[in-house]
């Protein structure tokens, strides 16, 4: 699963945060997703912990904090983590879906910020 990140340009800050925007409508309608029971608390806590993150990026016009920029940052190798766990099963495959979108929004946020 690969991010594209937009090029460098005048326009590269408005296209990450409508894709960011597409991605989090994208992941907020449904119920949280079938995980593996042993790490459903862990992966609940990581949903919550981007949910934040996302919602302040996309409520602030595409601005982050400092401590959320640190969030995201600690969050990656967990979300790697996350899909590579989720994509080894066709049964987790609406985990897969929304875990890989918020890699997708984190690495597009701690892009909008390079």
């Amino acid at each position: 699963m690969t991010t594209l990140i937009p090029p460098p340009g005048p326009d590269r800050h408005r296209a990450i945060v409508s894709e960011v925007a597409l991605l989090w409508a994208a992941h907020q309608p449904g119920p949280f997703p079938d995980v593996p029971f042993d790490d459903s608390h862990d992966l609940a806590y990581l949903d919550f912990n981007m949910a934040g993150c996302v919602m302040t990026y996309l409520k602030n016009g595409g601005v982050t904090s400092p401590s959320h920029t640190d969030v995201l940052r600690d969050c990656l190798p967990e979300l790697r983590a996350a899909v590579a766990l989720l994509a080894r099963s066709a049964e987790y495959r609406e985990g897969l879906r929304a875990f890989g979108g918020l890699l997708a929004m984190a690495e597009l946020i701690l892009a909008d910020e390079a």
